[in-house]
């Protein structure tokens, strides 16, 4: 199965496409706010370098909820706004590979912002700079398929938002995943980039848009130092986005349709987002 697909496990250590409509959104307030993210997501198969559908019998599915716990300060460096940023994602895995069935479940990878810095642009718009650290925890097996990686992953993270309260609103996020070795297995995912999107219109309380990601893996796997070849992921998903922003809370549905495939499993997800603030400072 290696061979069928690329990064270890042929699990990414970013889920591209979670970021979904919060690419660069920082509250500008002091405060500790949360995102629940609710995901289902299914596929039902493997493809090659040339993104064409490999004859392996394989089905997943998986379930996820995060919580993800950001906290806005109130002091700024550098010009900036600072934040820093929790994430804690349970996962429930099921594979169906040539017959074989398996269940897992259990905590995948914690990921782990030491510190976000937002400068505001221009009205309405924004430009967010930030380190991701997924760290390796979870529940991770090298003799299985697993809900977590073996390493740890350090991931760069600039993203930009051009978002009118009644009128346009898009924004890119541009992750790089730099990835450590294995230490069980001597296998190092190749690095790799991912960029989360959204695109839409505000009515008011209403968005109505799309979101999707494209991943290019641009470094190849290697197993004990040798590079294998050929065998790099990249992916592409889009799809429709509606959004209800109460000001006090947010509550967001998003479906993305896997569109291209390449040395990886072409994947359809449903999220389900609620964001709220478990403490704020009143403005002035």
């Amino acid at each position: 199965m290696h061979g069928a697909h690329a990064f270890e496990g042929g699990i990414s250590p970013f889920p591209a496409g979670s970021t979904g409509e919060y690419i660069a959104a920082m509250p500008p307030i002091p405060g500790l706010f949360a995102v629940e993210q609710i995901n289902y997501s299914t596929s039902n198969g493997l493809y090659d370098n040339n993104g064409k559908k490999l004859p392996i019998p394989f089905e997943t599915s998986a379930f996820s909820a995060t919580t993800r716990l950001l906290a806005s300060y109130p002091v700024n460096v550098l010009g900036a706004n600072l934040y820093s940023q929790l994430v804690v994602p349970g996962v429930k895995l099921h594979t169906d590979v040539a017959g074989h069935s398996e269940r897992h479940g259990g905590l995948s990878n914690i990921t782990l912002s030491p510190a976000i810095l937002r400068w505001g642009l221009a009205p309405h718009s924004n430009v967010t700079v930030g380190l991701d650290i997924a760290l390796r925890s979870g529940s991770y097996s090298p003799s299985r398929p697993s809900v977590a990686v073996g390493y740890t992953s350090y991931q760069p993270v600039v993203a930009f938002r051009y978002k009118d309260p009644n009128g346009l609103d898009v924004g890119i996020s541009n992750r790089l995943l730099f990835n450590s070795k294995n230490s069980d297995t001597g296998y190092r995912s190749g690095s790799g980039y991912v960029g989360d999107f959204t695109a839409g219109w505000n009515f008011g309380k209403w968005k109505v848009g799309a979101v999707g990601s494209y991943l290019n893996q641009f470094r190849d796997d290697k197993v004990n130092g040798v590079d294998i070849a050929n065998n790099r992921a990249r992916s592409f998903s889009i799809g429709p986005s509606v959004v209800y922003d109460a000001g006090a809370f947010s509550v967001g549905i998003n479906y993305q349709q896997g569109v291209y495939a390449a040395n990886t499993a072409k994947s359809n997800a449903l999220w389900l987002n609620v964001a709220f603030p478990l403490w704020a400072k009143a403005p002035h």
